[in-house]
């Protein structure tokens, strides 16, 4: 059994984890969209792709690329098995420019698939009752907690984060951690956090701005006082946004060994790392009851919000300010860990290829 990702450089943390683990078991694999698309290097059982993007290098494939990758797929189905994890139903990246070419991509990709991984119910019954997918064999596996990665962060105190965050130890912290993709996701999270009741709380959000959004430039002074300006204001409001664009793994772990309540921005995924980060340092965590994120929230008892009816995300977030003050981060963790254990997903894996 020979395994194959088509993927580049910058490889996903669960791409890491499944080649590392994969060959652990003496189970060849490579990576690289050179050997995708290079039939004299292509000599592989299993096609493993996590986002379509990735074969054209997080690019935006032309309307010929596009035909080269159905006929490319077409010559790999005969003698290879295609699984495709659904992280997403549509691309993260899509605008009015790309849109259709990006959804072709994505609508090729699930098409030539033979298996599809779903990492939790609601995309398995989404994609199940889909005529166009109810032929071709579903399976859960879930996303994992990274334990592997950030274990050895498990041992920091929110207060010895907090200091090294220059966070002030009497402050409680919501964290909204990742890109901001969308002006909607900014609103929802300050909505949420300007309608809560009680004092005392910061909202923490490292990847609030992009870089070239909030930089402190001498050549441009009224810029740079614009910038300093809101970022006082920010503060003096409990809010402390930054522009960090690539963090360390100690940097991440800091972020969440810090807060309080983990809070998910995105309303229109269907999965998120942020959960299972959350859960994995022991906090709360509240997010869109929709996709495999209101699924897993949901049945874990954390609070969940309907991003289409106001109020509801400040409702959902008073709770979670109630429940932190219980053991249903120690819960979180007791559950991730019995579910979500890195060896334990990465065997699911690779007992899925070698049914395959």
């Amino acid at each position: 059994m020979k395994v194959l990702f088509p993927f580049n450089q910058d490889l996903n943390p669960l791409v890491k984890i499944l080649i590392s683990k994969l060959r652990g078991k003496n189970c060849p694999v490579d990576n690289g969209t050179d050997y995708f698309w290079e039939e004299r290097k292509f000599d592989h059982d299993i096609v493993h792709i996590q986002w379509p993007e990735t074969l054209f290098d997080w690019r935006v494939p032309s309307n010929i690329e596009l035909t080269f990758l159905r006929s490319r797929l077409r010559e790999i189905r005969k003698r290879s098995k295609i699984v495709y994890t659904v992280h997403n139903s549509d691309s993260h990246h899509i605008n009015a420019a790309n849109e259709s070419t990006l959804r072709e991509l994505y609508r090729i990709v699930e098409n030539a698939s033979d298996i599809m991984v779903h990492m939790g119910n609601s995309s398995l019954g989404l994609y199940q009752g889909n005529p166009a997918f109810c032929s071709k064999e579903h399976i859960v596996i879930p996303l994992p907690i990274y334990d592997e990665f950030y274990s050895r962060y498990l041992v920091l105190t929110k207060e010895e984060a907090k200091q090294k965050l220059g966070i002030p130890s009497s402050r409680r912290v919501i964290l909204a951690f990742g890109n901001f993709r969308f002006e909607k996701e900014k609103q929802l999270v300050l909505r949420a956090f300007l309608g809560l009741k009680e004092k005392g709380w910061l909202l923490l959000a490292p990847k609030w701005y992009k870089p070239y959004q909030y930089s402190f430039i001498c050549r441009h002074p009224m810029l740079t006082l614009r910038s300093t300006r809101k970022a006082v204001r920010d503060q003096m409001r409990g809010m402390r946004f930054a522009a960090k664009k690539i963090m360390s793994d100690e940097d991440v772990a800091l972020h969440f060994a810090a807060a309080d309540i983990v809070f998910i921005q995105r309303v229109d995924e269907l999965n998120s790392g942020n959960l299972t980060m959350g859960f994995l340092f022991k906090k709360i965590v509240v997010g869109p009851n929709s996709g495999n994120i209101g699924h897993w929230l949901s049945k874990t008892g954390n609070p969940v919000f309907d991003y289409k009816v106001n109020g509801s995300e400040v409702k959902a977030l008073a709770r979670a300010v109630e429940l932190s003050n219980t053991d249903l981060g120690k819960e979180n963790y007791n559950y991730a860990m019995g579910n979500w254990e890195t060896k334990e997903i990465a065997k699911q894996h690779y007992d899925l290829y070698r049914s395959l």
